[in-house]
This record gives C-alpha cells, structure tokens and sequence, in this order.
C-alpha cells in the first residue's frame, strides 16, 4: 500500500517536484498575462478594432479547443518531463524569435497573431500536463491544498503580469515584452530539467495494455459521455470560458477608448482582477478542505457571482467602480479557478485523468467562441454594453446547470 505524503501546504513546498512544477507555472503565467495584456494594447493601438483585439485572444485559446485531448493522450502515454520540456524549449524558441522581430522594429500585426497561436499551443500543455503532475506528487490527501496553491500563484501572476505588461509595454513597447518573457521561460526550462519523476504506464497496474491513440481517445469521450458528475463539471467550465472569461479580452479596449487610461494605467487596473483572484485563492485553500460537496458548490456558485461581477463591470461608470468590480471579479473566479482543477482529479479514474483535463482544455479552448461574441458585440455596442449582454447569456445556460445537478444539494 503506498503512503500518502503529509498533508499541508508546507510539506508542499518542502517537495522538490512540487516545489518544481509549482514555480513553472508561476514564471509562466506570469509570462502568459503579461504577454496577453501588452499584446492587447498593441492591437488597439495598431488597429483600433475590438474584434481583431479578441481575435489574439481567440487564437491563444484555439489551440486548447483543436489539440487539449490529444496532449492528454500524448500525456497517457509518453513522458511528462518530456513533453514539459519540448513544449518549454518551443515557447522559448519563439519569445527568442518575437525579441528580435520587435528589437528591429519589423514586428507586425500578423507576427503578433501568431505568436499568440504558438504561445496557445503551449498553454494547451498546461491542464493535461502540468496540472496532473501536479495531482500525481501532491496525492489524495493534499489534492485540495496543491490545485488551490497552484491556482492562488497563477491567480497572483494576473495580478504581477498585468503590471509589469502595461509598464513594460508603455516604457519599452514589445521587445521588453518579449525580452521578460524569454528569460522566464529559460528559467521554466532549467526547472523542468531538474524534475524527478517516476510515471508508471497508466497509475493502474491491472488495468489491460491500450491498443491505439485513436482507441485512448475514443475511450475519454465514452468516459465523459458516462459520466454525469464530469459532465457538469465540463458544462460549468464552458460557460465560465464562453460567457465569464473572455470579457479580459475587452479590458484593454475599455481602458484605453472608454476610460482614458495610458498603458501602464490599464495594467494596474487589470491587475487588480487578479488581487482579488489571489485573495479568493489562498481563502479557498484555507477553507476547502476534503469535501467534494464543498468543492461542487464552491466551484458552482464561484462562477455564478463570476458573471453577476463580470456585468457589473460593464456597468461601472467610473475607473473607481470599475477598479472595485474588478477585484470582486478575481474573488469568485478564484472559486471556479482552485476547485475546476480539484474535481477533475478526483473524479477522474487514475488511468484517464490526462485524457479528463485535455478535454477540460477543449472546454477552456470554446473560449475563443467567447471572444468572437464580445468582439462583435462591442463593435456595434461598446466593450461596456458587450459585457453586460454577455454575462446575462451566461446566466441563463449556468442556472439550467445548476437546477440539474443534484449533487450540489446534497
């Protein structure tokens, strides 16, 4: 019988490989927000339109959509540390690329779009990946505490990537954009290196040898088909991504065409979201304890304050109230964020939890369709308006969710 590690936040941290893997995703969130804000002023800037705006965010996420399960099985079958590793040295390879574009002054709008895409690539690596490694050292009695922490720092990066984007961008423009992001994720590299891991095959010693690719793949799908507990919980993530999250995406716009702001302005009102994200964060870690009962409700009515939050900030008509709604903001999607993570691992058979989270990436991926909607609303209404009509589409389907789903009364 193996012997859980002790729990608490503290043995955590005294792991080596969690300490590891904990650290990637700090330096790279903080890489993926501050990228995704300065790109998102840049755009402004260059085009003035809020749909080519949203369309770098529909990039970023497209790879999420297309590719999320296939690493998932990739992640069942092959190396971690490998894949971790080759998708580092890709992103590293191209925030190398994207310095000198922008260092010459030969960087365009088409280059940014890509590398927005090749940056979603990686992040699609990040659910089916690092997250179940994550799961895989923590074990079942520190589950809660790991998903929580990891998602209280990456929240803390929303809050450190913002900042340093929008000052960044306003001092150096793109190249000290890409010059942070290239040291960044050279440390990432040096840190998965020196990861220890042992993965046995499948976590499951009698299950039986799996034939194909294709037959892992099919297997996930019948899986969450079954499933009814997964399948709201899938259902929950999709609304938070096509309703919830992509109004980020409008802050650069409002920022700048509504509110005035300069770019390190709207860093710093950007990074109060993820304030409010880190508060909630380290809260829901202090506080979740062992429960799946608390881990449904918290991550149920989370993302349900999430859209109530997210039309009041298309409502607010000043920077204070704006500034205000936002940290509000960060606070319920912390809820959604630390507990997504959590039940996916633990309701998941060990043999499939790869395959689970690369299907909640292609859950997290529909948010593209998302950004599309803002986008185009926003063109015709204002980013403000655009927010508020689309918290109230994600209501609707989030209650329907929420009536079905017994387990959350009981």
């Amino acid at each position: 019988m193996t012997r859980e590690p002790p729990a608490g936040i503290g043995s955590l941290l005294a792991d080596g490989n969690y300490l590891r893997i904990w650290l990637m995703g700090g330096l790279a969130g903080a890489s993926r927000w501050l990228e995704m804000l300065a790109l998102g002023i840049y755009a402004v800037e260059v085009t003035g339109s809020p749909l080519l705006v949203a369309l770098l965010m529909i990039l970023r996420l497209a790879p999420l959509a297309l590719f999320g399960v296939v690493i998932g099985t990739l992640a069942d079958r092959a190396d971690r540390k490998l894949v971790v590793i080759a998708s580092l040295v890709l992103v590293f390879a191209l925030s190398v690329v994207m310095l000198a574009l922008s260092w010459s002054g030969a960087v365009a709008y088409w280059h940014v779009a890509v590398a927005a895409f090749v940056s979603g690539m990686f992040w699609a690596t990040d659910m089916p990946i690092r997250r179940r490694l994550i799961g895989d050292v923590a074990g079942a009695g520190r589950i809660a505490q790991a998903m929580s922490l990891d998602s209280a720092t990456n929240n803390a990066t929303r809050m450190v990537g913002p900042l340093l984007g929008g000052a960044l961008y306003q001092w150096l423009g793109l190249s000290g954009v890409y010059g942070l992001n290239t040291v960044t994720y050279g440390l990432c590299l040096v840190l998965a290196l020196g990861l220890l891991l042992h993965q046995d095959r499948d976590e499951d010693p009698g299950a039986p040898a799996r034939a194909t690719p294709l037959r892992d793949l099919v297997e996930a799908f019948r899986y969450a088909r079954r499933d009814r507990e997964f399948l709201r919980i899938l259902a929950v993530t999709v609304v938070f991504n096509v309703w919830g999250f992509a109004f980020m995406s409008m802050l650069p716009v409002i920022g700048e065409a509504e509110l005035g702001l300069a770019p390190g302005e709207i860093g710093v009102l950007t990074s109060l979201e993820g304030v409010g994200a880190f508060l909630g964060a380290v809260a829901v870690a202090w506080l979740a304890g062992t429960s799946r009962l608390r881990f449904r409700r918290i991550y149920y009515f989370g993302t349900l304050a999430y859209l109530v939050l997210v039309f009041l900030v298309g409502w607010a008509p000043t920077v204070a109230a704006t500034a205000g709604a936002l940290v509000a903001v960060g606070l319920a999607g912390a809820c959604f964020s630390s507990m997504q993570s959590t039940l996916t691992y633990v309701v998941a058979p060990p043999a499939l939890r790869s395959r689970m989270f690369g299907l909640l990436a292609i859950c997290i991926g529909t948010g593209m369709i998302g950004s599309v909607n803002v986008g185009l609303m926003a063109e015709y209404f204002g980013a403000s308006v655009a927010l508020q009509i689309m918290a109230v589409e994600g209501l609707i389907p989030l209650v329907l969710v929420g009536v079905g789903w017994r387990a959350l009364r009981r």
